[in-house]
């Protein structure tokens, strides 16, 4: 979650995160282990690195965002001994697993970005996830409130990926059952002129469990199809990297 929609006061994850959640547990299930050292860059609330390493027992975590307060800094670190949140990046380091989520349609010049990144905090075999809004022809207020500079296609993605000097060894994309109403509903219709974000979800019990299963059914189907080089098109592009030399 971007922290301009956070709110800690709202009892339910919006579908789209816990299901976004599994999906990349799915994807990056095989590449974890115990000890492992992760730099999350863009980490929001840390939502998703408690999610996604709560599991193991011992792992160092980096949370970087720099939307973070020092309130939330303080109160997050209070709550985790695993997790350091801070707003700047580490003066240096190498870290097994980099995660990119949701960050590089916030930077005007991403190739240097994901290169510095890549070049600063990766060794051979360290492993970079990187996680993009889709599709420029669905560019809306959302992204304008939100600061995005972009939307890409997963050609595209790809092709910034190889520009930082690492392998692709897997990609594909996520919610494909959410890209046409999100076109007819945003372009056609002109509905969601002003975006509450999934931090402003006010589903009930039901209504969420209903969303995240038809969700996650959704994203299961796509990575299975993915592993066949079959990419249907969605809301999410991905792509999992390993650094070369």
């Amino acid at each position: 979650m971007d922290l301009k929609e956070f709110d800690k006061t709202k009892a339910n994850r919006h579908p789209w995160e816990t299901a976004r959640l599994k999906a990349l547990s799915a994807i990056l299930r095989p590449h974890l282990f115990n000890g492992v050292k992760i730099l999350d860059v863009g980490c929001g609330d840390g939502f998703i690195s408690m999610g996604l390493f709560g599991h193991l027992q011992i792992k160092k975590i980096t949370a970087v965002d720099i939307n973070l307060s020092d309130k939330q800094i303080l109160e997050f670190n209070n709550s985790s001994d695993q997790i350091k949140y801070t707003r700047k990046l580490p003066d240096s380091g190498s870290f097994d697993l980099v995660l990119l989520l949701d960050v590089l349609e916030h930077v005007r010049d991403d190739a240097n970005f994901l290169s510095d990144i890549v070049k600063r905090y990766m060794s051979k075999g360290n492993k970079v996830l990187l996680t993009v809004p889709a599709f420029q022809s669905i560019y809306g207020y959302h992204d304008v409130n939100l600061g995005h500079y972009r939307r890409y296609n997963l050609r595209e993605l790809e092709s910034l990926a190889i520009s930082g000097e690492i392998k692709i060894l897997s990609s594909g994309y996520l919610f494909a059952s959410l890209l046409l109403p999100k076109y007819f509903l945003c372009k056609l219709f002109n509905v969601g002129k002003v975006s509450e974000g999934v931090g402003q979800w006010n589903g009930g019990r039901y209504l969420t469990y209903i969303l995240n299963c038809f969700l996650n059914i959704d994203n299961s189907l796509l990575l299975f199809l993915s592993r066949f080089g079959i990419k249907l098109p969605g809301l999410t592009g991905w792509v999992l990297c390993e650094k070369q030399q």
